[in-house]
C-alpha cells in the first residue's frame, strides 16, 4: 500500500462559481489529468495525474468568496510520496503546479 500525503492551497480569483467549475474542468483536461469528473451540487472538481514519476489526484472545491464577484478556489492534491522520484521533487507540488498553469 503506497504512502500518500496531501497539500492543499487556495486561490481567490475573479469570476463567478459556475463558470470556474467550467473552467476548471476544462483546463485539468487540456493539462493531461484523466478521469475528471465535475459536481455542481458539492462544487468540485476532480482528476487524476499519472505519469511516470507522478501518481495523484487533485481536487478542487470552488465556493463563492465573501468578496463580491470572486470565487475561492481550494486546491488540494493527493500524492504518492514512497517513492524514488519523490526524493527529488513532490509530487504534490507538481501536481498544483501543472493545476495552476492550466488555470491562468
Amino acid at each position: 500500500m503506497a504512502i500518500r500525503k496531501s497539500v492543499e492551497e487556495t486561490l481567490v480569483v475573479a469570476g463567478q462559481r459556475d463558470e470556474w467549475l467550467t473552467r476548471c474542468a476544462k483546463g485539468l483536461m487540456a493539462a493531461g489529468f484523466k478521469d475528471v469528473q465535475t459536481s455542481t451540487v458539492l462544487g468540485q472538481v476532480t482528476g487524476a495525474y499519472k505519469t511516470f514519476s507522478t501518481n495523484g489526484e487533485l481536487t478542487i472545491t470552488v465556493v463563492p468568496s465573501a468578496q463580491s464577484g470572486h470565487t475561492q478556489l481550494t486546491l488540494r492534491s493527493t500524492a504518492a510520496v514512497d517513492n524514488l522520484f519523490a526524493l527529488f521533487a513532490s509530487p504534490n507540488k507538481k501536481i498544483l503546479a501543472t493545476a495552476k498553469a492550466s488555470l491562468e
